[in-house]
């Protein structure tokens, strides 16, 4: 059995992530930190809706042992990964100089540190496969700006961005695509601006529309594509 595993695949969009594969017949695994609950819900409620088999397994991110433990767990009960959705991710609104030695630590080993030590351990799996990954970034990374709110996580997502290019080249000749999808103000952020119309398309993006992009990264029809970063954010940071 071949599975895509999405991790912090229980709540906001990675639980809109996993319900868009499980529609499209994918089995699904669904990794959470903290909510149990929620994914398991989820995983039984896209196997009575979707007829796929769903999963659910635990891991915290936050340091090196926590995240390698998750990956023997992981390969233990998963022998076949198609798909690799590196969804997880910490955020944090906080100037560079505000921002503290165990917060920088934190936001590089989930946002960076964890989508890579995750592919390393799946790359045999995921080359059998001939499978796809895709890791979540932000919008603007490639026309990067000075920010001042949110330093440490724009910087981890841009080390994410700079290595989800070099694993690109580097499996593509096993016929492994690996790419990125950056979402700007999602409808759910915390952080959505009152001035709506600072979006040049002036409305959030909607979880969907970020799910349809990662379903065509996923196809087919994108066959030929990797390396590459697609924003989806309404012309934000451009």
């Amino acid at each position: 059995m071949k599975w895509s595993l999405v991790t912090g695949g229980a709540k906001r969009l990675g639980k809109e992530i996993a319900s868009h594969l499980a529609k499209r017949k994918n089995n699904i695994v669904i990794h959470y930190r903290r909510s149990e609950k929620e994914a398991q819900d989820l995983a039984h409620h896209l196997m009575s809706l979707y007829g796929i088999h769903a999963e659910t397994i635990q891991g915290d991110f936050t340091n090196r042992e926590m995240t390698e433990d998750f990956i023997n767990r992981y390969l233990n009960r998963f022998q076949e990964t198609q798909n690799l959705i590196n969804n997880v991710g910490n955020y944090l609104i906080r100037s560079c100089q505000e921002t503290c030695n165990t917060e920088w630590e934190d936001l590089f080993n989930t946002n960076f540190l964890a989508p890579l030590f995750i592919c390393n351990g799946l790359l045999p799996s995921l080359k059998k496969n001939k499978g796809s990954i895709i890791n979540l970034g932000v919008s603007g990374l490639q026309a990067f700006k000075a920010e001042s709110k949110t330093s440490a996580y724009t910087l981890s997502k841009i080390a994410l961005l700079a290595y989800t290019k070099s694993l690109a080249k580097d499996l593509a000749k096993d016929q492994v695509r690996v790419n990125m999808v950056s979402p700007g103000y999602l409808e759910n952020a915390v952080d959505l601006p009152d001035d709506i119309k600072r979006i040049p398309m002036q409305r959030a993006a909607k979880m969907e529309e970020v799910c349809d992009v990662i379903d065509f990264l996923l196809s087919e029809q994108s066959r030929y594509i990797t390396g590459q970063n697609i924003e989806v954010a309404g012309g934000l940071n451009l």
